[in-house]
């Protein structure tokens, strides 16, 4: 009580300063001119009589102040499209426990009666606007009005990793240790003939949490960064708003890591790599020559010019100089038993991308007088 008559006073006094010192200015004038007429005098009175009604109530300031310092906790802050939302009031100039509340959604009473602090609602579809009312009444007889309103427009986080998956791939890139990944934000699209696009909207992205202002900005709807090493995670999200700020939408995405692998296909003299069908651990050799291609899934794609990948082969053990992601075997004598062929990948400069596979190769009888096909 002490504090809401504190704060009347305050009021009073800052309204009531300027008509007291015009009139103290007046009066020290109409003394130094004593014969000044009655209807100078009169205007005097008429301008200070216009101050003074023009000056709020006591109760027009309570309530003035308790529309401005009302405590509203909205969760989540930036709601999405059909998400519900819980809204709270507190106010410390008047008992809202014992003040009717009246909630009114879209123009329609949802909930009233005494002391209700809490209200729950769910948001529109994308670009609908969704208009809540409070209004309170004290005990002691004020009524304070609040409104708010929310257009939340829904928005979807695609990512795609700069990896490498070989041709016919029919997934997308996934995200290993190191490797570079971009995610882009994309608005819903709505009904209304306003509908935004990507480009007229300002994003302001976070990685861990923290805010990338460098990527952040008008139209900046995608968001490039390296993955996390080992023993960590990573998440990005970015909040959407229009210029005026009547849309603000969020939205996240958690990035799962991916180990990479390494498959083995042939390498058909005619008809090229045979993507279609990669080796298991073992297989029969029906030629003199089989070639083998290598696919490194989810390494970082290497650049033309720059080698970023090792390739260490063996056969039976033994260190082979071949540098490529492809190999050649022979078996020009038509020999019968067996052979083991491994390759090792590691990134030259993600050094935590890592992976081995290993063929096992069974020579047959008479392979030097089978076709080639």
């Amino acid at each position: 009580m002490y504090q809401r008559q504190t704060l009347l006073l305050g009021a009073l006094v800052s309204i009531f300063c300027v008509p007291l010192f015009v009139f103290a200015q007046t009066s020290t004038t109409t003394a130094e001119q004593p014969n000044a007429s009655d209807a100078f005098q009169q205007k005097i009175n008429e301008l200070i009589q216009r101050q003074l009604d023009a000056a709020p109530t006591a109760e027009e300031i309570l309530i003035k102040a308790v529309a401005d310092n009302l405590e509203v906790k909205t969760v989540p802050s930036k709601p999405s499209p059909n998400e519900s939302v819980k809204v709270s009031i507190q106010s410390y100039l008047i008992d809202l426990n014992k003040a009717s509340i009246v909630w009114t959604l879209n123009g329609k009473v949802a909930l009233s009666g005494v002391g209700e602090k809490v209200f729950t609602f769910t948001t529109g579809n994308s670009g609908e606007t969704t208009t809540l009312l409070v209004s309170m009444t004290a005990n002691t007889g004020e009524v304070i009005t609040k409104e708010f309103s929310w257009t939340p427009v829904g928005v979807t986080l695609f990512w795609e990793a700069d990896t490498y998956t070989p041709p016919f791939y029919k997934g997308k890139p996934l995200l290993s240790y190191e490797a570079k990944v971009t995610v882009i934000a994309t608005p819903d699209n709505t009904d209304s003939k306003n509908a935004l696009s990507a480009g007229n909207l300002v994003y302001t992205w976070k990685k861990k949490g923290m805010t990338d202002a460098s990527v952040s900005g008008y139209g900046k709807n995608s968001f490039s960064f390296t993955g996390p090493r080992p023993f960590s995670t990573t998440n990005a999200s970015v909040l959407v708003s229009s210029v005026d700020d009547a849309i603000n939408s969020e939205a996240k995405v958690n990035l799962s890591l991916s180990t990479p692998f390494i498959l083995f296909y042939e390498n058909h003299p005619l008809l090229g790599t045979l993507y279609n069908k990669p080796f298991g651990k073992g297989m029969s050799l029906s030629s003199k020559e089989l070639s083998i291609s290598a696919a490194p899934y989810f390494f970082s794609k290497e650049p033309a010019t720059t080698q970023t990948m090792q390739y260490n082969w063996t056969t039976n053990g033994r260190p082979v100089q071949n540098e490529g992601k492809n190999i050649t075997l022979r078996n020009e004598k038509g020999e019968v038993g067996s052979a083991e062929v491994s390759l090792s990948v590691r990134g030259l400069r993600q050094t935590f991308q890592t992976a081995s596979q290993n063929l096992r190769i069974d020579f047959t009888e008479d392979t030097s007088n089978k076709p080639l096909f």
